[in-house]
């Protein structure tokens, strides 16, 4: 299956956008590959999982526009502060709690390598 590039779906732009393209997807789970091969430090690994959420909760009926944003992280776990090389970037159990969509991150190497991992929340923007 094709599945739509990431930056028609999300609203970030050129440098901003750090997910690539998406790899797999699932009912629960969507995979996708970095853009580029880095440096990254684990604030872009983290943005970059987030932005995985958001097109899962994207992807989903009824869910997040593209203008969504992320409302909270919880328990995010760094394993490694920086990274030379590509990254995939996972993010699965898409659940609703009230008006926010949460979902579990990770952010792992070429070679499985764990580099990062958490929680994200996302909702829809202010009016």
């Amino acid at each position: 299956m094709t599945w739509p590039a990431p930056a028609e779906l999300l609203r970030h732009r050129g440098p901003a956008l750090l997910v690539g393209a998406i790899e797999a997807a699932g009912r629960d789970t969507l995979t996708c590959a970095s853009r580029g091969a880095g440096a990254w430090r684990w604030p872009e690994m983290l943005e970059g999982a987030a932005q995985a959420a958001g097109l899962l909760a994207g992807l989903r009926p009824g869910g997040l526009p593209r203008t969504a944003v992320i409302a909270e992280y919880r328990g995010v776990v760094v394993h490694a502060r920086a990274h030379t090389g590509p990254i995939r970037f996972v993010a699965r159990g898409v659940r609703r709690v009230l008006h926010f969509w949460r979902c579990t991150v990770e952010a792992r190497a070429a070679d499985g390598t764990l580099l990062l991992a958490g929680e994200v929340a996302l909702a829809r923007p202010r009016k």
